[in-house]
């Protein structure tokens, strides 16, 4: 059996059918396997062959294989399946499989044990010559087959050729039809185009006129509302100045109260209990005297002593409650550096009011002189945003220019394609 092995697998092809002697397929005869774009080369063979042709046959017809006629089909767009393979079987035991990369025979072993006629006579076999098989007529068949196939192939690209030709004229011819339309169609856009833009013009100097006229009406009424608030403002100033010098006036008048009725209670309540402390320690010596008297004899010494001892107590009492006069007189003379420093607050306080009016007065300066800029600044924006929304009407105008010529150019280019 015979295959022709795939070019990608393999480059040579095995042909182990010339076996005159039927010795077996010890040595092969190896040859390489052409492309179809290649052209055949029949004279190699040829001269393989020319070596052979000295041998006489047994008495065996040739067999002729059927011609056939392939029409070929034209190309589609879709992309070609390389790996699709067409496989004929042209007699019992020669099967033909064609694809894009290679040509394949197969001869089976039926193709060799075809049956001899019974009525034939066995032929004397030759001494002189080696008998010879019916092979060289299968090569020679081949080898027409081949040629046949490398001429229908011939024909194939020459009519494949003339295809594209037609079909580059076809597209042509088409890319000229396509181009006159997008011309066309370019010129009834652009026609659209200035009609839209001549009434986008329009619309935008309606709006600009009803925005002018707008702006107009609110400045008129923040002019009317700036009159009103000055006046309410200087209304409200006046009551102010008013209600603050009385409220001062009252607060320095109870300062002042509060001031001597919280000295004379200090005062009173200092000397109540200095006295109440001095009663109490003095009618406790007189109960310890008085105690003390009844007390005769051996005793006296110790009383002597414990009354003298009581007396140092006593006059070391004396002296603490003479130094806590002492200290509360201190205290009397630091309140009343107090109050006088209340008084000399109460008098800088009085000043600070003064400069507050003062204040005041250059406030409502300041105020007058900011709402004269505020009104300066307002009518300067107002300007400027009439300024700026001509400049973004003009640039969204011309941002749309721009997406249209990029869209016309996008069309343009994909068009053709299409």
């Amino acid at each position: 059996m015979l295959r022709a092995m795939d070019m990608s697998q393999s480059q040579f092809l095995y042909c182990p059918c010339w076996d005159p002697w039927k010795i077996g397929c010890k040595r092969l005869m190896k040859s390489k396997a052409g492309q179809l774009s290649q052209k055949p080369k029949s004279p190699r063979l040829g001269v393989i062959l020319r070596d052979q042709s000295n041998f006489p046959l047994a008495g065996t017809p040739r067999v002729r294989f059927p011609h056939k006629t392939y029409v070929q089909q034209l190309r589609s767009r879709e992309p070609r399946d390389i790996s699709k393979e067409f496989e004929e079987e042209v007699i019992p035991g020669f099967t033909l499989t064609r694809s894009k990369e290679h040509i394949d025979v197969t001869l089976g072993q039926e193709f060799f044990e075809r049956k001899k006629p019974a009525e034939e006579p066995a032929r004397p076999v030759v001494p002189s010559t080696p008998p010879k098989l019916e092979t060289e007529d299968v090569v020679a068949d081949l080898v027409d087959q081949i040629s046949e196939l490398t001429a229908m192939m011939e024909q194939l690209r020459r009519d494949n050729e003339a295809t594209h030709r037609q079909l580059e004229k076809d597209m042509e011819m088409k890319c000229s039809e396509m181009q006159e339309e997008h011309e066309n169609k370019m010129r009834e856009i652009q026609a659209f185009h200035a009609s839209e833009l001549s009434a986008v013009e329009e619309q935008y100097k309606k709006e600009l006129r009803n925005e002018r006229a707008t702006a107009q009406e609110k400045l008129a009424g923040m002019q009317k509302e700036y009159k009103y608030l000055k006046n309410a403002f200087r209304v409200y100033q006046d009551s102010i100045s008013d209600e603050m010098e009385e409220k001062w006036l009252r607060r320095q008048a109870e300062w002042k109260k509060s001031e001597r009725t919280e000295r004379e209670k200090a005062l009173l309540q200092q000397k109540q209990s200095l006295t109440k402390k001095f009663e109490q320690e003095i009618e406790e010596q007189k109960k310890i005297i008085q105690n003390n008297s009844f007390l005769v004899g051996k005793v006296y010494e110790q009383e002597r002593e414990a009354f003298q001892k009581q007396q140092q107590t006593t006059m070391n009492t004396i002296n603490e409650l003479n130094q806590k006069i002492t200290s509360l007189e201190t205290e009397l003379n630091e309140k009343n550096e107090t109050l006088n420093a209340i008084a000399s607050s109460l008098h800088n306080t009085e000043l600070e009011l003064r400069n507050e009016k003062a204040n005041l007065l250059e406030m409502e300066k300041m105020i007058q002189h900011r709402i004269a800029s505020i009104e300066e600044k307002h009518r300067i924006n107002v300007a400027s945003l009439v300024e700026e929304n001509v400049i973004l009407r003009r640039k969204l105008i011309e941002k749309n220019e721009e997406l249209y010529n990029e869209r016309s150019r996008r069309s343009s280019i994909f068009e053709p394609l299409n």
